[in-house]
């Protein structure tokens, strides 16, 4: 049997090994688009159809809570969506969920304590249009859109007791929400 020259075999050798060594590449793209508007949202007072981003909570005495997890003074309220300007619906499917979130007492939604005078030992609660606490950061119940008039997702706002002895004093909060449509 004949050898192979050493530099023969040596070059054989490292083309073997070296091939390994090589990574292919390519090239990805990406598709998409960025939009300028959102579907219109406005926060709507169901008793008089006034539109603003203030939602009056009744005054509670603070005696009226008497235990923990107890709802008082419950404060309707709307959020309508609005088709058009940007906004497009399917005809046939979309429905949406709303996530309120803020600062959190529990599952719910802290009072704003900037003074001392706060009232303390009570939070707010947001129920759905199924009755159900839409707890902070958490999407409600589905409501279904109309593809070509505005739609009402209604909601309810409460003052909950988070201690037995509610102090009495402003309790107001911020809560942000963000609609999802599916």
């Amino acid at each position: 049997m004949r050898a192979l020259p050493l530099h023969l075999s040596m070059g054989l050798a490292l083309s073997l090994f070296g091939t390994s060594a090589f990574a292919t590449t390519g090239t990805i793209s990406f598709e998409g688009k960025i939009t300028s508007s959102t579907c219109p949202i406005e926060v709507v007072n169901p008793g008089d159809g006034s539109i603003g981003n203030l939602v009056r909570m009744i005054e509670v005495d603070a005696s009226r809570f008497t235990a923990v997890d107890q709802d008082r003074g419950g404060k309707a309220f709307s959020l309508r969506l609005k088709p058009g300007a940007g906004c497009s619906l399917d005809p046939d499917t979309n429905t949406a969920t709303v996530t309120f979130s803020g600062v959190a007492d529990g599952d719910h939604y802290a009072i704003r304590n900037a003074d001392e005078d706060a009232a303390e030992g009570v939070a707010i609660v947001i129920k759905d249009k199924t009755n159900t606490p839409v707890k902070n950061g958490e999407a409600s119940a589905e409501y279904n859109l109309s593809s070509t008039d505005p739609t009402d997702m209604q909601f309810t706002a409460f003052y909950r007791s988070t201690a037995a002895v509610v102090k009495a004093g402003p309790a107001s909060a911020d809560i942000a929400f963000v609609v999802n449509i599916n």
